[in-house]
């Protein structure tokens, strides 16, 4: 992704005070989750416009601290990201990965449906302001060049509300149709979109999922990585994420 892009977002956040996200904003990859898990009312939050403005992004991606106990989110991210590259890796690149680190922020950007962070969500949806300010960030950024131009989507969140749980709101957000739903186990459900050649981004792949913290089995993880390693193989795509100017 171009420099430029990433940069004019960043100051479009700041500008608009819209959260941008953690990781590598050059990854082919997008993780969307619900809130950043700071304080109510936090004045910075790890991850905003004005910390990416405060770093050098176009040398480093902004990662959490203390990486290797980081929280059960993340852990989850880091096992679904081990778990695609094993599945596109050889044996001996997989005998090299270390598994105690969290590392997909190198290679993965991660962002959040709502703009409000809080601890829970069951707190974030206390929030005075929580619909508007859920609306005007679709509004403002979920439409943006910056997100439509990630060709592989993932959103951990099935909450009518944040985002329509079934077909309808992810395909006019993402600019995707729907292509199936598949079940693993009682609760893996997985909405399965992809992008027509008239997408901005072509191939596109954007898979909607539950929250993959509290109860998300490794079934449901091995199948969200089996649908993203077809889509890979089949269409060629280097996932590998340009780190450097």
């Amino acid at each position: 992704m171009k420099f430029d892009l990433i940069e004019a977002t960043i100051e479009d956040c700041i500008r608009k005070n819209q959260y941008f996200g953690l990781g590598n904003p050059n990854a082919k990859i997008l993780f969307i989750g619900k809130e950043a898990g700071s304080p109510i009312g936090s004045d910075s939050i790890h991850g905003s416009g004005e910390s990416w403005r405060k770093n050098d992004y176009s040398k480093r991606f902004q990662a959490e601290g203390n990486l290797k106990h980081g929280r059960h989110t993340w852990q989850k991210y880091q096992k679904l990201y081990e778990i695609i590259k094993g599945k596109l890796q050889t044996e001996d690149e997989i005998k090299k990965n270390n598994l105690y680190e969290i590392t997909f922020v190198e290679e993965i950007f991660t962002t959040e449906l709502s703009n409000l962070a809080a601890p829970t969500t069951r707190e974030a949806k206390k929030n005075a302001n929580f619909r508007e300010n859920l609306k005007k960030r679709k509004d403002e950024f979920w439409k943006s060049e910056f997100i439509r131009r990630f060709p592989i989507v993932l959103i951990a969140a099935l909450d009518n509300k944040y985002i329509e749980t079934y077909t309808g709101e992810v395909c006019e957000l993402f600019d995707v149709e729907f292509n199936r739903h598949e079940l693993v186990g009682k609760l893996g459900n997985i909405w399965v979109h992809y992008a027509t050649d008239k997408n901005v981004v072509f191939p596109k792949l954007v898979i909607h999922t539950r929250q993959l913290t509290n109860g998300a089995s490794n079934d449901l993880l091995d199948k969200i990585a089996d649908i993203i390693q077809d889509f890979v193989i089949k269409n060629s795509i280097d996932l590998k994420a340009y780190t450097g100017r």
